[in-house]
């Protein structure tokens, strides 16, 4: 383990290898989570984080595709873009966790979960948004050309959409179930 925060959820305990030989092995002993949520509710939540997720990476991936480097007026539009790659892969990465959780999740899972998903969820928003400012910039700057107006509808759409993925962190709420 990296951390020693989920150390004392974790204890050691002799298992006989096929070998015949006794080796230490880590158990859970720590308290399990589930979610709150009705289960069509965490389901229904799970599609929509699916898909909201998906649509906001190929519009993230379509404005990092048609950004034109060597256009002067243009070129600093991707700094904002760019940066969201990392927590595109975050929420990703938790929309992932979520389609894979237990139905008792252990607290690693559960903060892996409930905590960094909303947290790279909302990164998404943010640089999303200021993708949206630099776009409003452009067009007031060097005014509305098709390739910028498209350029515009595209960061408008995924900010809308990396907003609605924000909005869904309400289901992620956990309690504690007795084993």
């Amino acid at each position: 383990m990296r951390s020693r925060k989920y150390l004392k959820d974790y204890q050691l305990t002799p298992e006989v290898t096929a070998k015949g030989r006794l080796s230490p092995a880590a158990s859970y002993v720590g308290a399990y989570h589930s979610f709150t949520a009705e289960r069509e509710e965490l389901a229904r939540a799970r599609r929509t984080y699916l898909i909201l997720t998906a649509a906001a990476v190929i519009l993230l991936l379509v404005q990092l595709w048609f950004t034109d480097l060597m256009d002067r007026e243009r070129r600093w539009l991707i700094l904002p873009m760019a940066f969201n790659v990392i927590p595109a892969f975050g929420t990703g990465m938790g929309v992932a966790r979520l389609w894979t959780a237990p139905e008792k999740m252990t607290l690693r899972q559960r903060d892996r979960i409930c905590n960094r998903l909303p947290a790279f969820s909302f990164g998404f928003f943010a640089f999303a948004l200021l993708s949206l400012i630099a776009c409003a910039v452009q067009l007031i700057l060097n005014g509305v050309t098709l390739p910028t107006a498209l350029y515009t509808a595209d960061a408008l759409a995924l900010s809308v959409l990396t907003f609605l993925i924000f909005r869904l962190r309400r289901v992620l709420k956990t309690e504690i179930v007795s084993d």
